[in-house]
């Protein structure tokens, strides 16, 4: 018993002592659309363009994308509409330099628009992307780095 206490404890002060950093980094654009848009409006496009072009200052990773695309039911075939819309960024991210390997598409059927939440958001919200480094070893020296803005802040 007493050596399973003092395994245990010994345990518990390696994890302790050890000193974990942590922070968040990515690019998030979230938009909504007049309902049963087809396309991806221009002025997102735009902005998109943005949002890659700040990650790509990014040293050393790659650029990995999650896209998520809501329709709602009342939209005329709004399945295919939601499908089309990733569709169509994925596309877009792929122009623009981003690996097909790396694009994450997630699309949903919505039943009523998103109440106003704490940073602001509201609405039908159709059109998400996040992008996110992908590095290897992980991500953690990105917290520190001087040329990174990170999106938390680290925890240690």
């Amino acid at each position: 018993m007493k050596k399973f206490a003092f395994a245990v404890l010994s345990a518990f002060w390696f994890a302790a002592s050890q000193q974990a950093a942590a922070c968040t980094i990515s690019e998030d654009l979230t938009e909504s659309v007049p309902l049963n848009f087809q396309g991806i409006p221009n002025s997102y496009r735009l902005k998109m363009v943005d949002l890659v072009s700040n990650a790509r200052r990014w040293p050393d990773v790659e650029i990995q994308a999650q896209i998520v695309t809501n329709a709602y039911v009342g939209e005329k075939n709004a399945e295919e509409l939601a499908k089309s819309r990733g569709q169509q960024l994925k596309e877009f991210l792929i122009q623009l330099g981003v690996k097909s390997q790396y694009i994450y598409v997630d699309t949903h059927l919505e039943e009523s628009p998103y109440p106003q939440d704490n940073s602001g958001f509201n609405g039908y919200l159709q059109l998400s992307v996040g992008l996110m480094p992908l590095c290897k070893g992980g991500c953690e020296r990105l917290c520190d780095d001087p040329r990174i803005t990170p999106t938390s802040k680290a925890v240690k």
